[in-house]
């Protein structure tokens, strides 16, 4: 199922293939003979942020993995040491299931996802509420002019049953978001960066959000839907934008365990950290820091940042996939990435 070409999904995928090859390289299981070059089509700020990123994919992918095992299912190794390089977390299997690259965001790159992304700014504080729901409880947000939590979902699906159900706050959000991007396209190519970036760490995730995409455009009579889709540039259904707050330890239950959230740090504190608390294990969360994990695996939690902070938090849905009859994704073992990315590069060329 190819991505239409004028979708935003496509350059995704453009960027997604030179960081898959460039990957490869590194690791020294090419599929081409010669070196991985961008395609032209990739915009020169864009190739130099995947260069960055890729750096630590590679630095991961040439060194030796750092095993943790996961409580109450492998005996654990307590370890309170503050990881601050390229790591790669993997259970006593070799399934993957974190990956930290921290500092990899240059900071012309968090610059403009502020500035793409100050229109959500005087609405956010609305979101934050008195209720005793964890993401919208005041206490937990900073001091700050920017505070709050606001999710951008281009499609809503409830019992497993696809319905129309887009809120027409995140509406709004969602087709202003569009119409500010148009001229430069900015703040859809640092998504799509970033939705590429996810190829690397889990290619059968990647291709399961882009064939749920294809299903949904491909099943919806909905004018909204079929404005934003092609619109909305990478292959997690949700991206969760999150102004100085302080998180909690938690997890989700209703999240399939073997998918990877990515985290992206946009400003803060430079010692900060993300703590997995199941593990005993703290990572850095500078600024330009990217974590993907699994969130219903690992517990974690930040705390507070004394300079204004932004996160991007970007999420899978079940019951969208099983919606359109997408397949759920299996864990994968460091050992079978290769192949898989292998796959999805000769694919790209066939």
């Amino acid at each position: 199922m190819n991505i239409p070409s004028h979708w935003q999904l496509c350059m995704s995928n453009i960027i997604a293939e030179y960081m898959v090859n460039q990957f490869l390289e590194t690791i020294g299981q090419p599929t081409r003979p010669t070196l991985a070059l961008p395609n032209t089509s990739i915009p020169l700020s864009a190739v130099c942020e995947a260069d960055q990123i890729a750096l630590g994919l590679n630095e991961i992918g040439t060194n030796e993995a750092r095993e943790k095992a996961l409580k109450e299912r492998f005996p654990v190794e307590k370890d309170e040491e503050l990881v601050c390089e390229p790591t790669l977390l993997l259970d006593q299997t070799g399934v993957i299931i974190a990956w930290h690259l921290p500092g990899v965001l240059s900071e012309e790159f968090q610059v403009d996802c502020v500035r793409n992304l100050e229109f959500l700014f005087p609405d956010i504080s609305r979101s934050i509420t008195s209720s005793r729901s964890w993401r919208t409880q005041e206490d937990l947000f900073t001091e700050s002019q920017i505070r709050g939590a606001i999710e951008l979902p281009p499609a809503w699906y409830q019992k497993g049953q696809v319905v129309r159900q887009i809120l027409v706050h995140h509406v709004e959000q969602i087709l202003t978001l569009i119409a500010l991007q148009a001229p430069a396209q900015a703040g859809a190519l640092k998504n799509a960066i970033l939705s590429a970036t996810l190829m690397v760490m889990d290619p059968d995730i990647y291709a399961s959000g882009r064939e749920t995409f294809l299903k949904v455009a491909g099943s919806t009579q909905d004018e909204d839907m079929q404005q934003i889709i092609p619109e909305w540039p990478t292959v997690y259904l949700v991206v969760l934008v999150i102004a100085n707050w302080v998180t909690p330890f938690h997890g989700d239950l209703s999240f399939q365990v073997q998918w990877l959230d990515l985290l992206a740090t946009i400003g803060g504190d430079p010692d900060l950290h993300i703590e997995l608390e199941n593990l005993g294990v703290r990572l850095a969360y500078s600024p330009g820091t990217v974590v993907g994990l699994s969130r219903e695996v690992l517990q974690h939690g930040v705390l507070a940042s004394v300079l204004d902070q932004a996160f991007l938090a970007y999420h899978m849905r079940d019951n969208v996939q099983e919606g359109v009859g997408v397949h759920r994704c299996d864990w994968v073992k460091q050992g079978e990435l290769p192949i898989l990315l292998q796959r999805f590069a000769l694919s790209m060329t066939n």
